[in-house]
């Protein structure tokens, strides 16, 4: 009697490797699924049966007595499946890295610079050596830390405090004092006020502070509890980190039970009282102390309490907007700013035709409050182009160019209930926008000491205006 012929064995092992790498791989997507609980306790039990059916009628078909030409469909898409878990369990993987990288950066950077007369035979620090020193004292946390560091390398003859720019900068020209020490953060308005005066020095030494943002974490349930997070766009390139004025003030009050979302836009020049400071100043310098007292400042003034920050700069907004390969943003508005010309209504815009959108407000009509909402809209413009389905071929190069563009004091737990309350329920959101106007104005302002500025004195019943709605959107009951 003539033997059965028996299956090579290159064939068995090729179905058994393939049914141990389609257990793995699911194995390790699941197990990083239910790590980052995205999709809820319901989801997740209906996934595991689907799939626990479906991989146990492709592992009986091949583990079991069947012709190898049947069994090659059933393998086709088991090697399918398995790459799909693969790909599934990277982008996991990818999302996990950028959540933990946007939630654990709370350093914040902040830079001088040390100028001496550019006709001055000073070449470096060590030229400074019982030289009179002077520096403009804005208060800020981090001027002691700076002058110790400046002083380990030189030892001056007098150490001069100034709060009036424009003096401190006659008494280098007229060489009362040999050096000027300065924030970067305030260079811009120096630069702004006093080119003329400034124009006679040269920078020879720089020096960086590192100090850790104190914000505390906010207790509030995100898929339950109404909540608000404060948008700061910082006026320079480069780490997200580096303290600067804030050009971008944007609230985004949120209510997850009523699907309501309303965004707020206060202009950079808003004359405000700082919260720590207790005195008054435009609102961007707020963020040369930090973002917590610029969250603080918009917190009193409109009465509400700020859970969360977002800080974004400029260069961040360009990487964004060219990896989602551009956004359509509608203007109200025909100008044109920085080589881009923008027309009234639908405008394709790449990550620098964003950004000069975003910064420009000379001929708009109201200024800075144009501007505001010009910011508003490529907020909402990225939002919309995110959610459409076909970004998601853009998934990793977004996740990848996001994870250095923007920080905040969200928790990874807040991150991951907002992405999971979104799957779940698919909230059709209610989006509005309110803005608060004001008169244009000269005043002192705390930064800046003695030097009065261009300032926008607030409307108080715009101001009494956004508060109502605020409190009607954050409203619990």
């Amino acid at each position: 009697m003539e033997k059965k012929k028996r299956k090579p064995m290159r064939y068995r092992r090729l179905f058994r490797l393939t049914s141990i790498l389609l257990l793995i791989t699911t194995a390790i997507f699941l197990l990083n699924l239910l790590r980052m609980d995205l999709l809820g306790v319901k989801y997740m039990i209906i996934l595991c049966i689907g799939l626990f059916l479906i991989e146990w009628f492709l592992l009986f078909v091949l583990n079991k007595r069947f012709k190898v030409v049947i069994k090659i469909p059933f393998l086709c898409i088991t090697i399918i499946l398995s790459g799909i878990f693969i790909f599934g369990t990277y982008n996991l993987n990818l999302a996990a890295s950028f959540v933990q990288k946007i939630v654990s950066s709370s350093v914040q950077e902040e830079k001088y610079e040390l100028y001496v007369l550019n006709d001055s035979d000073y070449k470096s620090l060590e030229d400074l050596n019982k030289t009179n020193l002077g520096f403009f004292d804005n208060d800020s946390d981090s001027l002691k830390e700076a002058l110790k560091i400046l002083k380990k390398d030189v030892t001056f003859k007098t150490e001069n405090t100034y709060d009036d720019i424009e003096k401190m900068l006659k008494d280098g020209i007229d060489k009362k004092i040999d050096a000027v020490y300065i924030t970067t953060s305030l260079l811009e308005n120096v630069r702004e006020q006093y080119s003329d005066l400034f124009y006679n020095f040269r920078v020879i030494k720089d020096i960086s502070v590192s100090t850790k943002e104190t914000v505390k974490k906010s207790e509030v349930d995100v898929t339950k509890e109404p909540f608000v997070i404060y948008v700061s766009g910082i006026d320079t390139y480069g780490s997200i980190g580096t303290v600067s004025r804030s050009d971008v003030n944007i609230l985004i009050a949120i209510n997850p039970k009523t699907q309501k979302v309303l965004l707020v836009n206060t202009p950079r020049d808003y004359y405000v009282k700082l919260h720590s400071k207790k005195a008054f100043d435009k609102l961007t310098h707020a963020g040369i102390y930090g973002v917590e007292e610029s969250m603080n400042t918009l917190a009193d003034l409109y009465a509400t309490d700020i859970d969360f920050y977002l800080k974004i700069n400029f260069s961040s907004l360009i990487k964004i907007v060219d990896a989602l390969d551009g956004i359509t943003v509608d203007s109200k508005f025909q100008f044109s700013y920085d080589g881009f010309d923008f027309k009234k209504g639908q405008n394709n815009l790449n990550g620098k035709g964003a950004l000069a959108f975003s910064r420009y407000r000379k001929t708009l009509p109201q200024g800075d409050i144009s501007r505001g909402e010009n910011q508003e809209a490529v907020i909402q413009a990225i939002i919309e182009k995110i959610a459409t389905p076909s970004i998601i071929s853009k998934y990793s190069k977004i996740l990848e160019t996001m994870g250095n563009s923007f920080v905040t004091n969200m928790s990874e737990d807040d991150i991951y209930s907002i992405a999971k309350y979104q799957l779940n329920k698919n909230p059709k959101w209610s989006i509005e926008n309110k803005n608060v106007y004001g008169s244009n104005g000269f005043e002192t302002t705390y930064s800046m000491g003695k030097t009065k500025l261009y300032v926008m004195i607030p409307n108080e019943e715009s101001v009494t205006e956004v508060k109502q709605h605020l409190n009607e959107v954050l409203e619990t009951d």
